[in-house]
């Protein structure tokens, strides 16, 4: 049976300290059981064996050692219904064995550490509170569960150098730097609150693994979630509210985010950056102040079944790698997804609606769009500046102005699209950009099915237009093939050119109108470098750009 051993400094036959009741307990075989009545008690403990001490009423036993660590464990020792303090040291400390604590109090003092587990050791925490201090897992084992973490100086929970952490069901508010950081260990998180933390408010790095199951985080300073380092790792049915950035995903991570949703970002609700990967499945971005999703710097995420909801710009990516499918982006004040930089990336059924432009490329970027749906967008549908290069296969665009454009030199490649009910054009091609359609249908009362404008360029097979009220193809000073074409309608011209169009198996019902193109004004030079003279001249000799003068004087004789 276990040996008790009640501690009152007042009472007759008990023992004044806990120390004196260890000692007493030290040359005794098997367990050994230490009741505390109220009061405080400032002494530092060093356990051994099979231990509990325990408060005779939870709460009002204090362990307060003016310095030194407040308890240190050996063997198989157990806390219970006990404050803990101590100012310079650990407050709870598993030197080896296994430390259970159970609806305790543990306060540290500065940078100190609230509960700390070494290499070895085994510790579980549950109903109890850490304040001001950290807890911190070095190599070690660990569940706690139930437990409130309050004003860390620090971290909250750090897991480090191989350390196996589980926490569940428990709560992190205010702690300075993050709430909790796997740092090459490996750490789930389930059913826990993350609130007012300074710094990502759950991190892993250096390899580690975090896994974050049905989780709430609000009111960040900075980050949500942070994966860096190569760091793995699963987050499934979390909320992630106010915060500058959601998640971020950098240095080689690669996380599988599902059935996340994350609210309000003031700059990304996602961030994958410095080659970050990522698994991201039926993800919710809503009012994004910035950008729903920021990718760049060879960042290479992966994204089904997505949804981003107001804001701003809802992707954006910067020289880097995005795959998507079954996104939905609606309701927008800017570009639905926009490419800069170089990389190449594949868009496949896509759903937007209420943004100003759909798809935008810029610089260098190769996008492929597949089956994708554009609805009720302001501008343009899908858009490629500089020297982009966008394919779009089975797209169907309905509204706004212009269905497909590209300028400057970049290049549009069309296949089996639609666009309808659009207020300008069907297509547009302007600057040195390439236009190239096979079975392209335009449709709904545009002005014009295509307009081809300055030095660009227009290829188009097999293609119909209906109900322009214009002109089928418009086409200004532009290069334009033209094959197995119908313009069918009642209003305006079939085809506006100026003799720069072949046509081929072209029907219509409306006429064709060639116009000679304007001859080229004559060149004037303008020499800036000599002498302007206003006036008639007569025998005179004009030199300029000389390096030598020489001057004849007349000779004068009477």
């Amino acid at each position: 049976m276990a040996v008790r051993l009640r501690v009152s400094p007042g009472k007759r036959g008990a023992h004044r300290s806990i120390e004196s009741a260890l000692r007493s307990a030290a040359g005794r075989r098997g367990s050994c059981v230490v009741e505390v009545d109220p009061g405080r008690y400032p002494e530092s403990l060093f356990v051994q064996g099979d231990v509990r001490i325990a408060a005779r009423q939870p709460g009002t036993v204090e362990i307060c050692p003016p310095t030194g660590a407040g308890v240190v464990a050996s063997g198989t020792v157990r806390l219970e219904g006990l404050v803990l303090r101590a100012r310079d040291n650990d407050v709870a400390r598993c030197a080896a064995g296994t430390l259970a604590i159970s609806a305790c109090t543990l306060v540290a003092h500065g940078d100190t550490a609230a509960l700390h587990g070494p290499p070895g050791s085994s510790v579980t925490v549950t109903d109890t509170e850490l304040q001001y201090g950290r807890a911190l897992f070095t190599g070690s084992h660990a569940l706690l569960e139930r437990c409130v973490f309050t004003d860390s100086a620090n971290t909250g929970l750090w897991a480090t150098a191989g350390a196996d952490v589980t926490v569940r069901d428990s709560r992190f508010d205010r702690c300075r730097v993050h709430g909790l950081l796997s740092r090459g260990s490996r750490v789930t998180v389930t059913g826990c609150r993350f609130t007012s933390t300074g710094d990502a408010a759950v991190a892993a790095d250096q390899n580690g693994s975090l896994d974050v199951a049905d989780c709430r985080i609000e009111a960040a300073q900075t980050t949500g979630i942070r994966y860096a380092q190569g760091a793995r790792g699963t987050i499934t049915g979390t909320h992630v509210g106010p915060t500058d950035t959601g998640l971020v995903v950098a240095d080689g991570a690669d996380p599988l985010v599902r059935g996340c949703t994350f609210e309000n970002p003031r700059v990304a609700g996602i961030d994958v950056n410095t080659r970050g990967a990522g698994r991201f499945e039926n993800v919710t971005v809503r009012q994004a102040r910035k950008f729903g999703m920021f990718v760049a710097t060879q960042g290479t995420p992966v994204l089904s079944g997505c949804r981003f909801d107001g804001g701003n710009i809802g992707i954006y990516v910067e020289n880097a790698r995005l795959v998507a499918a079954d996104t939905v982006i609606e309701g927008l004040d800017n570009t639905a997804v926009r490419f800069a930089g170089q990389g190449n990336s594949e868009l496949t059924r896509l759903h937007v609606a209420r943004c100003p432009v759909a798809v935008e490329a810029n610089g260098t970027a190769d996008v492929q769009v597949t089956d994708a749906r554009v609805r009720d967008f302001e501008l343009v549908g899908m858009l490629g500046h500089e020297n982009s290069s966008m394919r779009a296969a089975n797209c169907s665009v309905s509204g706004g102005q212009i269905a497909f454009s590209a300028s400057s030199s970049a290049h549009l490649d069309l296949h089996d699209c639609e666009a309808s009910d659009t207020e300008l054009s069907g297509g547009a091609v302007l600057g040195k950009a390439t236009l190239t359609a096979r079975r392209l249908t335009v449709s709904g009362s545009p002005s014009m099915g295509v307009f081809v404008a300055e030095k660009a360029n227009l290829v188009l097979d097999d293609s119909v237009f209906t109900g322009t009220t214009t002109a089928g193809l418009n086409l200004h000073g532009a290069t334009a093939l033209v094959r197995n074409v119908d313009v069918n309608g009642s209003e305006g011209c079939a085809v506006h050119h100026n003799g720069s169009a072949v046509l081929k198996e072209f029907r219509s019902p409306l006429r064709v109108i060639e116009v000679e193109p304007k001859p080229e004004p004559p060149q004037i030079v303008h020499n800036y470098h000599g002498p302007v003279i206003h006036g008639d001249v007569v025998q005179s000799v004009l030199t300029w750009g000389n390096t030598v003068v020489q001057q004849a004087t007349p000779d004068h004789r009477t």
